[in-house]
């Protein structure tokens, strides 16, 4: 089968996926089976890179090690000991990015009941965050390579680039699979006690942790629908 004759029934399923997969902030206590969470980090190792170099490592926590590590992150945030592989700062967002952004917080602290200035209670929900939702499990997503250099070092900035390519597959194989997932950057604010906690060696930089498990369809949360910027606005063609 050639790629111009693919069957419209599988672009409908690709529709389907991709724009059915949004974040979910709260969970069922339920576990997704060894069985099923292989088969998705299976298939995410699918996804593409520059010269196959495949420059990420992911690390996954249940059970017990997900507990220990939810204290550590909520300790960690509380005595602010943060330490990033990757800087963050709200001065990297243009004005259209920061625009979308205060549409997304108002849709989603309006959603929990949370005003505007309320910003004890934004604090608390932040904190809260650092159990994962509620969800069973995370994945931390690591960028291999660089030798060890922190993710602004020259060629950083490609690597992530790789990586995100992996993290966009494992939230697609995820969502195939009935799981639902929630990247959250604050969880990578913390990388030095994720490496403590999970014991982890080697070069990799921290990207982003990855909250998953099945969704609470119950709870207001999950009920946000944000919009996407229109194709004109973010894409050129050319002839």
């Amino acid at each position: 089968m050639s790629l111009l004759t693919t069957p419209a029934d599988l672009s409908g399923s690709a529709e389907k996926l991709i724009r059915g997969r949004h974040a979910t902030r709260a969970f069922h206590p339920e576990a997704v089976s060894e069985d099923t969470m292989r088969a998705i980090f299976s298939l995410a190792g699918a996804a593409p890179s520059n010269s196959n170099a495949q420059p990420w490592r992911v690390e996954i926590v249940s059970g017990a090690a997900r507990e220990r590590l939810a204290e550590a992150l909520q300790a960690a945030h509380a005595e602010r000991r943060v330490s990033v592989d990757f800087p963050y700062s709200d001065d990297m967002y243009a004005p259209a990015h920061l625009t979308r952004r205060a549409a997304f917080g108002e849709q989603l602290y309006g959603a929990l009941g949370i005003g505007r200035d309320d910003h004890e209670a934004r604090a608390a929900y932040d904190a809260e965050s650092l159990r994962f939702y509620g969800a069973p499990h995370a994945a931390f997503l690591f960028v291999t390579g660089n030798n060890g250099v922190p993710g602004e070092a020259p060629g950083g900035a490609r690597l992530a680039a790789d990586a995100g390519g992996y993290m966009q597959t494992l939230l697609l194989a995820m969502a195939a699979y009935g799981v639902a997932s929630c990247p959250q950057g604050l969880l990578s604010f913390y990388a030095d006690t994720v490496r403590s906690e999970l014991q982890v060696d080697g070069d990799g930089q921290l990207l982003v942790g990855i909250s998953f498990g099945y969704a609470d369809d119950a709870a207001p949360v999950n009920r946000i629908t944000t919009e996407r910027a229109p194709l004109e606005a973010v894409a050129t063609f050319h002839a």
